[in-house]
């Protein structure tokens, strides 16, 4: 099941998803310039779609949560981080775009009903709906740094 919740305490918010999905990837979009990251982060860079926006793919190693999370709150939630996306076994679970906007923040199935009520009872969420169409929740192929899959001719 899919949800939309609208997200009232967006650092706390985005710090309990890196933990639930730990493992994963973790996508930012914005002003990246003021992002620091773990040496020991993987770390992708590109103009994302030529909108003038600096992306970033991050591994979410349990060792490394500490320094992204810390990376990703010196440049800022409010302004220089505008979409954020969080993947687990090729799956979108969060995707929060233009700035965690109220209808623009959507869950996945690996987001339980249960652990929105945690939220929600933590104060991190206002409220939260299920999703009243189907998403798409596929996440976007990635090319492996040493390119594309071989096939057999």
């Amino acid at each position: 099941m899919n949800h939309w919740p609208n997200v009232r305490n967006k650092p706390a918010f985005l710090r309990r998803m890196m933990d639930v999905f730990a493992g994963g990837r973790l996508t930012l979009e914005g002003d990246l310039s003021r992002c620091f990251f773990p040496e020991n982060a993987v770390v992708e860079r590109c103009d994302a779609g030529g909108k003038g926006l600096d992306s970033a793919v991050l591994r979410l190693e349990p060792s490394t949560l500490d320094a992204i999370f810390k990376g990703v709150m010196a440049a800022g939630l409010r302004r220089a981080v505008v979409h954020v996306r969080i993947e687990s076994g090729g799956i979108l679970q969060v995707g929060a775009y233009d700035n965690f906007h109220s209808e623009c923040v959507v869950t996945g199935p690996g987001v339980s009903k249960a652990l929105l009520d945690e939220l929600l009872s933590a104060g991190m969420l206002w409220n939260y709906r299920e999703a009243d169409v189907e998403l798409q929740l596929q996440s976007d192929p990635v090319v492996p740094p040493d390119g594309p899959p071989h096939t057999a001719s």
